[in-house]
């Protein structure tokens, strides 16, 4: 047993910040070994419990002279990857990845292919929605929290000004926004042409 706690010690410490769930271990010895290992370390102050199977070695700030924690969107993706989920960024979330929106959220709303879950982290909600996985995993994750932005904003919403701020976002998406979105609704399609007009100006 200290064999593995010093390994799992050794690895979070050489990797401040970064979040780690029980299923990172489960090379070194058995689920209930791992938990009660995390556990333990825990109770001694040495790592840091997230939330139920997320666990950190916060990075000491030298500058701030405090611990910095992930945010509420890192937490959201370790635990999509620790259900094997595919997710995408929605609501007010979408608004703020694609820069519509500089609120910084109060829940960070995801669809799934998984269950619909909610979590609370650091007095921030995370939700996860169930949605039909070709949503999420037929496009790119750019293209699909696109997709989602635009849904945010709703079909009478949009202006010109967010139309130039979602070409920005564009610029790192490998679709083409005309030929490969044919299967989303009209409204949705003549949006994306216009942002994919004002990209090529």
């Amino acid at each position: 047993m200290s064999s593995i706690t010093n390994q799992i010690e050794e690895i979070m410490t050489e990797n401040p910040g970064k979040i780690f769930s029980i299923h990172d271990f489960y090379h070194i010895g058995t689920k209930n070994t791992i938990k009660s290992v995390l556990y333990r370390l825990n109770e001694e102050n040495k790592i840091f419990r997230l939330m139920d199977g997320l666990y950190i070695k916060p990075k000491y700030s030298e500058i701030l002279k405090e611990y910095s924690y992930p945010d509420a969107s890192e937490v959201a993706e370790k635990l999509a990857e620790k259900f094997s989920w595919t997710i995408s960024p929605a609501g007010d979330t979408a608004l703020n990845y694609t820069g519509l929106s500089t609120q910084v959220p109060n829940e960070y709303i995801y669809i799934s292919d998984g269950a619909y879950r909610e979590y609370s982290y650091r007095d921030k909600k995370i939700s996860f929605k169930n949605t039909t996985n070709r949503n999420i995993s037929t496009y790119s994750k750019e293209l699909s929290i696109l997709i989602q932005a635009i849904k945010a904003l709703g079909k009478e919403n949009i202006t010109d000004e967010n139309i130039k701020k979602l070409a920005v976002f564009t610029r790192n998406i490998k679709e083409d926004l005309k030929k490969d979105t044919l299967k989303l609704p009209f409204w949705i399609q003549q949006v994306l042409e216009k942002i994919q007009e004002v990209s090529y100006k």
